[in-house]
């Protein structure tokens, strides 16, 4: 995956990648098992990120941002911008 990928892009091919092995592993057909994967907790995290309201950012600024926004939840409160 790369960093210039939006976000939507790089959550569609985990999934796929998920269900390809899923369907390795299982001998479902492709499409039955992107629907089993799509019913598992990080499925439906992936999913709701490919469709959510960040699904045309850029990867690398979406974690850009992710970082600063998790790094401003762990400073004390008096150390906050």
């Amino acid at each position: 995956m790369r960093a210039d990928k939006t976000l939507s892009e790089m959550a569609v091919e985990v999934l796929v990648r998920q269900a390809k092995a899923l369907a390795g592993h299982s001998g479902l057909p492709l499409d039955e098992a992107l629907v089993e994967v799509l019913k598992t907790e990080a499925g439906g995290q992936l999913s709701e990120l490919a469709d959510g309201p960040h699904r045309n950012e850029k990867a690398e600024e979406w974690q850009a941002a992710l970082l600063e926004e998790r790094l401003e939840q762990r400073l004390p409160q008096g150390l906050r911008a």
